[in-house]
């Protein structure tokens, strides 16, 4: 399936997904808030479990509405309670044994390791996105997810790494424009005395794009993940 057809299609499973885009508008606020806090330590783990709960209901969202037309939101926290624990154990797994390569690359190379950990870092994070989505598409457990996911990759891994770089330029554009937007808007906010006003549409514009991008990612790799595993199984 072309690079281009599994973003066109994550646009539209994003554009039906309000009430996703939504409940991940929420969390990401309420860490924004308690950021100023600083207890750094939960807040950090935090986002990490938070990321992976939602992650779960967000994955299934996107593969029902991708293989079934649904779009339904009922069910969205009973599916991130289901498959929480393997999307967590996914990122455990991967996060662990990223950080004892980098770790080892460091130790063995020395100054060629710059090239080699940027290497390996396109090589994790293919691995890990579509062993994410692998997770929640197949209802594989951990290992099984990820050695599906090293025989997948190992297939297309130019292509799988074309996807994520698109998404990542998408993203960027987008946001350019939205705080081009966002620029005028302030200008407009103390022109008219409300400087005060300000920092808080800044910290919803931010939360706003984080929470859409996080639903576009996740639907245009479940999108790319489901056809190509169609397509494979075609020819075997």
């Amino acid at each position: 399936m072309k690079v281009a057809r599994a973003v066109g299609r994550g646009f539209s499973v994003t554009h039906r997904g309000w009430p996703v885009i939504a409940v991940v508008f929420v969390f990401y606020t309420i860490i924004r808030f308690f950021v100023d806090w600083g207890a750094a330590t939960v807040i950090f783990a935090a986002v990490i479990l938070g990321f992976n709960y939602l992650l779960a209901g967000t994955q299934i969202f996107a593969r029902d509405g991708i293989k079934d037309g649904r779009y339904a939101f009922k069910g969205f926290f009973g599916n991130c309670n289901r498959f929480f624990l393997g999307q967590f154990g996914v990122s455990l797994v991967l996060w662990i044994s990223a950080w004892i390569l980098a770790f080892l690359a460091i130790v063995l190379l020395g100054g060629p390791a710059s090239a080699v950990l940027a290497l390996f870092l396109m090589v994790f994070l293919a691995l890990t996105c579509m062993s994410w989505t692998i997770t929640a598409a197949d209802g594989k457990n951990v290992f099984k997810s990820i050695w599906n996911s090293i025989l997948f990759c190992g297939r297309r891994f130019f292509s799988v790494l074309g996807l994520l770089i698109l998404i990542f330029v998408l993203a960027i554009t987008i946001s350019l424009v939205v705080w081009i937007a966002y620029a005028f808007v302030v200008q407009g906010l103390r022109h008219l005395g409300l400087d005060g006003r300000v920092i808080i549409l800044r910290e919803v514009t931010g939360c706003a794009l984080y929470a859409y991008f996080f639903l576009f990612s996740t639907s245009s790799l479940m999108s790319y993940y489901l056809n190509n595993r169609k397509e494979d199984e075609r020819h075997n």
